[in-house]
């Protein structure tokens, strides 16, 4: 072989070499990475076996409980941790109606505000890795937000921006848009600095983490959360493979009783604060992996889900959820679903309803079983020092 011909045989291994190597870069990032934003593209759900339905039938209290949800026309699934063993996990009613589909223990529900609990979670961490600083404005991270006054990532998780209250649009195709659109309306002044809820704070905080991690939410909220902590039922809107586990929500019809379908067309916006399907299991075990410090250690726990009215914390809302005297609170309600838990160191109840079908409304089903069934209420949370 000539030298010339050498040269020619290398170039061409070395084309070679480069096509494989960017053909491998390209498959790599269309099947590990999803559509920044809007997340179109999902890398799918590892469907495990299916959750069974579990009454704990020796323990008088969850036989009472199970009684009082079936006796009140309870429609959804509830979970029940007692002390950190699973002691209800059971499905009531109807998930589909058209196709009087029953829902069960792996039932999944529009969790609506809730998810703005994992988004806490998920800026918590990013705060303890120095990756951000709550007190710092939100230019910092997103430098087009621009308002008339300097808005902090505090201020958005414990919605005191004053930006105004978010109005979902169709004509909005994601997350980014809706986050320009809350910046474009800006601040009611009278509001600026004062608690008033709004999903606008944390759709602006979910795009402040893809920003901040160079990742998608959907991308995030899978090695951050979802992963490490086994939630094998729980999955975005859009997710197909676990589509047949989610319940469909409804609403009374304006002059009966009958159950009319919701369908939201806005989800794709929804990112950080409404648009995540999970079962009550999976959140009590989110939360149990919460208080046994498999998120955070210790000293960041204990203030973390403990503490109210402190410097820290100085109200009972925080990341996305709620610390009271004598519980813990999660609460959402989207589009005919909603999805509560209460928890604290002996219990923790999560209800998931796709249909409010009686006079007493879920969270009413919830106080009734926390106080009078399980006879909780004792003081259990520290308000007005630090832990």
């Amino acid at each position: 072989m000539t030298a010339k011909q050498f040269k020619q045989v290398t170039l061409i291994f070395v084309l070679m070499a480069i096509i494989i190597v960017s053909g491998y870069k390209y498959y790599q990032y269309h099947n590990e990475t999803e559509y920044f934003g809007n997340n179109k593209k999902i890398k799918q759900h590892k469907i495990k076996p299916t959750l069974k339905t579990v009454i704990d039938d020796k323990n008088s209290r969850i036989n009472a409980v199970n009684q009082y949800l079936e006796q009140t026309g309870f429609n959804g699934t509830m979970a029940i941790f007692e002390r950190g063993q699973l002691k209800l996990n059971k499905g009531y009613g109807i998930k589909h109606f058209a196709n009087n589909e029953h829902n069960r223990a792996d039932s999944m529900y529009l969790i609506g505000s809730a998810q703005k609990f994992i988004t806490g979670l998920m800026l918590k961490q990013l705060e303890n890795e120095h990756k951000i600083d709550i007190n710092e404005p939100v230019m910092k991270y997103l430098p087009y937000f621009k308002t008339n006054q300097v808005i902090t990532l505090k201020q958005l998780i414990l919605h005191q921006s004053g930006l105004h209250k978010y109005k979902a649009n169709q004509r909005f195709k994601d997350l980014n848009d809706a986050v320009h659109a809350i910046k474009d309306k800006g601040i009611e002044t009278k509001f600026y600095n004062k608690f008033r809820y709004n999903d606008a704070n944390y759709l602006v905080l979910a795009r402040v983490i893809e920003e901040v991690t160079g990742k998608s939410y959907v991308k995030s909220f899978d090695e951050r959360i979802s992963r490490p902590f086994q939630l094998n039922f729980t999955a975005f809107y859009n997710d197909l493979k676990l589509r047949n586990k989610m319940a469909v929500g409804y609403k009374k019809a304006a002059d009966s009783e009958s159950p009319v379908e919701q369908r939201p067309h806005i989800l794709q916006q929804y990112y950080g604060a409404g648009n995540l399907f999970m079962t009550p299991y999976d959140m009590g075990y989110l939360i149990l992996n919460l208080q046994q410090n498999h998120i955070f250690n210790h000293k960041i726990t204990n203030p973390f889900i403990h503490e109210s009215f402190t410097k820290q914390y100085p109200q009972p809302y925080r990341f996305g959820f709620y610390v009271f005297e004598d519980k813990n609170r999660i609460n959402g309600k989207f589009f005919g679903q909603v999805f509560t838990a209460y928890f604290n160191q002996d219990y923790i109840i999560v209800s998931g309803s796709n249909f409010e079908n009686s006079n007493t409304n879920n969270e009413r089903k919830m106080e009734y079983i926390y106080y009078q069934i399980l006879d909780q209420g004792a003081p259990y949370n520290i308000v007005g020092k630090a832990y």
